[in-house]
């Protein structure tokens, strides 16, 4: 009888993932990862990953039927990968299939981002959808899991 017990323990805990050698999944959650290792091997294919405070951003205007350059200037505040250092500027740029909208000029200056690239330049870089998003607290725990603190 203490066999089938501890039988049923050890399938109930693999069934619940107690038995996990990772984390609690639910810290890579707000970065629409299915794991630890999908999340890893995105955080791997970039060379720099950092949070960025927007400075400056506008809106270029090219007309119908084209997509809208959106121009960010931002400084880094924080390095979770690479060799970006804190109060370095970047420019960066990401294409819209929308026009242009009115008023928008440096609405976002103050707002933190996350930005993940391969480049360290002075020259403006073009990042595509999934390579910047808005700052959220909850995305934290996710890049400190593989980049704590202490080791930055």
């Amino acid at each position: 009888m203490r066999q089938v017990f501890a039988i049923l323990v050890c399938g109930l805990l693999a069934f619940t993932g107690c038995n996990s050698t990772h984390e609690n999944t639910d810290i890579f959650a707000p970065w629409c990862a299915d794991g630890v290792d999908h999340l890893k091997s995105r955080f791997d294919s970039y060379q720099h990953i950092l949070v960025a405070r927007v400075d400056e951003h506008t809106w270029e205007d090219l007309g119908p039927h084209r997509k809208t350059p959106h121009h960010f200037k931002v400084t880094v505040t924080t390095t979770y990968k690479g060799d970006w250092r804190p109060s370095e500027r970047l420019s960066f740029v990401h294409h819209v299939d929308s026009p242009t909208p009115k008023g928008s000029t440096n609405g976002s200056a103050g707002y933190l981002l996350v930005i993940l690239t391969n480049e360290h330049t002075t020259n403006e870089i073009a990042l595509d959808t999934g390579e910047w998003t808005g700052w959220r607290e909850d995305l934290a725990p996710g890049l400190e899991y593989f980049y704590p603190k202490n080791s930055r």
